[in-house]
């Protein structure tokens, strides 16, 4: 799942030959799971039209401060347009754009909603070898990094001049790739690695017939989706359950018994971060080498307990229980 997924996308777009590839990144951030709403400049519309664009994104593509139809008139509102964005991207971002950025020359909805925007801003250069080099462009580059946004650098070849060379908006599926690896190496847990245990077990009483519990699992797939979200590396151990999980980083280890839970868990113990312990009831037999001592025998060969993996936590290890 990618991390864009559930994030709310205001794009900007800008009036450049370049525009005619905010269809294909629209697509791409819908496909990764984004909602997208766009915002154009008056100039971008002679490249892409919003028809295009609103198809696309699922939504109303705005690019004036008033909706005029018939006698009524809407305000559209670039303060709200600004506090419901996760991130922003202004793609292509031309060099009249950038420069209305850093100045603060608020001639239009796009320049008004970014002036407004508390989420991160990124932004994509295009334009023409000798403009993309020129001192006052380089200037406004570093006057909005030093605003704290964040430049998706422009890559080299062939140009609308007829000129090759650095100019070139970031492919669409260059920008996706920039977006997910810029969000995740922020996320909280990246590079945490972290165990959680769910479900029940069964113990075998005989071919047919087994101990065990009603767990679900539901509250171990919960956290493990939740920590796996916020950017960490996540060893799911689970007993017999329906759930069912897809996530690039979950690995699930399928058990059955308390034995089986136990060895899984204690070949990745010291190398974790945290430990999730989402005690389950299990069922373990007397028999079982689990026990440093052997418990008196039940009628059935069995002794119900709240079992932990963990032990002692070591150094800069939580457990959670």
């Amino acid at each position: 799942m990618s991390v864009l997924s559930g994030k709310k996308v205001l794009l900007g777009v800008s009036g450049g030959i370049a525009a005619y590839k905010t269809a294909t990144l629209v697509r791409l951030l819908i496909k990764a799971g984004a909602q997208v709403q766009v915002i154009m400049t008056p100039a971008s519309k002679d490249f892409v039209t919003p028809l295009t664009l609103s198809t696309l994104s699922k939504n109303p593509v705005y690019s004036t401060f008033l909706s005029e139809e018939g006698e009524n008139a809407e305000w559209n509102n670039h303060v709200d347009f600004a506090l419901w964005a996760d991130l922003m991207i202004i793609a292509p971002a031309t060099a009249n754009t950038l420069s209305k950025m850093v100045n603060g020359n608020c001639d239009n909805l796009l320049i008004a909603t970014y002036l407004s925007a508390k989420c991160p801003v990124y932004f994509a250069p295009a334009m023409d070898l000798d403009m993309y080099k020129h001192s006052s462009t380089i200037a406004s580059f570093n006057a909005l990094r030093d605003f704290g946004n964040i430049i998706i650098p422009a890559e080299t070849g062939e140009l609308a001049s007829g000129l090759s060379g650095e100019g070139r908006m970031a492919e669409p599926e260059n920008i996706i790739t920039f977006l997910e690896r810029d969000l995740e190496s922020k996320l909280p847990l990246k590079g945490r690695k972290i165990l959680v245990t769910a479900g029940p077990t069964y113990e075998a009483i005989d071919p047919v017939r087994f101990i065990g519990n009603h767990s679900t699992g539901k509250m171990g797939f919960d956290i493990a989706k939740a920590a796996a979200n916020l950017g960490a590396e996540v060893i799911l151990v689970s007993g017999p359950t329906h759930l069912q999980l897809k996530n690039s980083n979950i690995t699930l280890e399928s058990v059955t018994s308390a034995q089986e839970m136990y060895d899984t868990c204690h070949r990745y113990f010291m190398k974790l971060t945290f430990v999730f312990e989402c005690a389950t009831q299990f069922a373990i037999p007397v028999n079982s080498n689990l026990w440093t001592q052997p418990p008196k025998s039940t009628a059935h060969g069995f002794v119900f307990v709240i079992y932990r993996i963990g032990g002692h936590a070591h150094q800069g290890q939580m457990q959670i229980l």
